[in-house]
């Protein structure tokens, strides 16, 4: 439904992170439908100048607006805005969640959602030495051999590896041990293979398979492709569930397929691409993003 945007001229602000890198497409079609509309966007890049703890409350440095696309992973400021009541998407506390792979299979755990085999890392803040490696033989008999070996914090496959032996984990391991980790099962049927649904308003838009042919990670920078796909009942009955549990307003969920082609959620992704999605499936996500926002506009002036 095209809203009415004739009595208030909007105003909106994209804060980004300092380097724009793939969101300048999402930026750029979200401001050519925004504009549609009558409502001017500005950008700013978070350098960390744009808000300041100053005698115990929060001093904003940035223009006056609306609402705020915030496409930037800075849970701090995410946090200000929204206890200054902010209208932002995405919310900070959905954003954290995304953001912090683990935390949000811990918030999946007894959902009835089914999600792939997780072992947490432990965290260290020491000089790494052999012994604490010995616990990667636990993981590979609860997990299997090959495994997966993930950074908590990433995105387009980096941070990602696939761990064939032992040997192979424990050379990995050393290399990344400072950051937080996840150990997960590697699904061979889905190898280089996975779903992306994508979600607008607490409604599925639509879903793509994305395939690679030369990476195992379906989300690889390079050699990565997309198809239309068609959700059936029953995926769509887990994605529903998904966006129930977490009230979601935008974002990308990603799942693999196991041998009897069922899918596990991999992870949800908050500032979810949208170029990919739209050119495979001719969808208009920054049509279906602006509805949601000049909605939530307009029953936040009733």
């Amino acid at each position: 439904m095209q809203h009415s945007n004739k009595l208030k001229t909007y105003r909106g602000l994209f804060i980004s992170n300092q380097e724009i890198g793939h969101n300048a497409f999402k930026i750029e079609r979200l401001k050519e439908e925004f504009n549609k509309v009558g409502i001017k966007m500005d950008i700013v890049f978070n350098d960390g100048t744009l808000f300041e703890i100053k005698d115990n409350k929060t001093v904003f440095h940035f223009p006056k607006a609306d609402f705020i696309i915030y496409l930037d992973k800075d849970k701090y400021l995410a946090t200000l805005l929204k206890r200054a009541n902010y209208l932002v998407l995405n919310d900070a506390s959905f954003l954290k969640l995304c953001d912090d792979k683990m935390l949000s299979y811990t918030y999946l755990v007894d959902s009835g959602i089914p999600v792939v085999d997780t072992i947490a890392s432990p965290l260290v803040y020491h000089h790494l030495v052999d012994e604490n490696c010995a616990f990667l033989d636990v993981v590979a008999s609860r997990l299997g051999l090959p495994f997966i070996i993930k950074k908590v914090y990433g995105s387009l496959g980096e941070g990602v590896y696939l761990a064939y032996d032992l040997k192979q984990a424990k050379e990995i391991y050393k290399k990344i041990y400072m950051h937080p980790l996840v150990f997960q099962s590697f699904i061979d049927a889905s190898s280089g293979k996975s779903l992306r649904v994508l979600v607008v308003d607490k409604k599925i838009l639509g879903a793509i398979l994305r395939i690679n042919d030369i990476d195992f990670r379906s989300n690889a920078p390079r050699g990565t492709r997309s198809e239309k796909y068609e959700l059936d009942e029953k995926q769509i009955e887990i994605v529903n569930k998904i966006i129930d549990l977490f009230d979601i307003d935008y974002a990308g969920l990603d799942f693999v397929f196991n041998r009897d082609g069922e899918i596990k959620l991999l992870e949800m992704n908050a500032n979810a691409f949208f170029e990919q999605f739209e050119k495979t499936t001719n969808i208009n996500v920054a049509y279906s993003i602006v509805q949601m926002i000049l909605k939530r506009l307009e029953k936040n002036e009733k």
